[in-house]
């Protein structure tokens, strides 16, 4: 299936670049997230309509992020949980977790925004990784 995308997405190109998916992907993921439309005639050209529009958009919320980004820098978030002597935790941290600890913070941000490698399930200072942008 023939998709515009409407932002960056990380493993499949730009904002514009007309890409094939797998139909369940876009099904999925892309057209209800409106991270894509589907590459149809009236979709091209309503496309190419509003293209700068959407880019201004989009410079717009990238320069947002990156004001934010300077400030979240270095921010160190202290989860409370349960740990037996060994240090392993009952229960692990998840991506929801350090979300919420950023919002106490007074940061606006989603779960979907922070990357995590694996759920953390001993004690100890981890680092991750909060995309703010595409």
């Amino acid at each position: 299936m023939q998709v515009i995308l409407l932002e960056r997405v990380e493993s499949l190109g730009q904002m514009g670049d007309v890409v094939n998916v797998k139909p369940g992907y876009a099904r999925n993921f892309l057209l209800p997230r409106q991270k894509a439309l589907r590459a149809t005639k009236d979709n091209i050209v309503y496309f190419d309509g509003q293209k700068k529009v959407l880019e201004a958009e989009n410079l717009k919320k990238k320069s947002e992020a990156e004001k934010v980004s300077k400030k979240v820098d270095g921010l160190k978030i202290a989860i409370i949980r349960q740990a037996s002597e060994a240090g392993q935790l009952y229960g692990s941290v998840t991506a929801r977790d350090i979300a919420d600890g950023v919002i106490e913070k007074g940061f606006k941000i989603d779960r979907t925004q922070v990357n995590m490698d694996r759920n953390y399930k001993l004690l100890g200072r981890y680092p991750v990784k909060i995309y703010l942008h595409p």
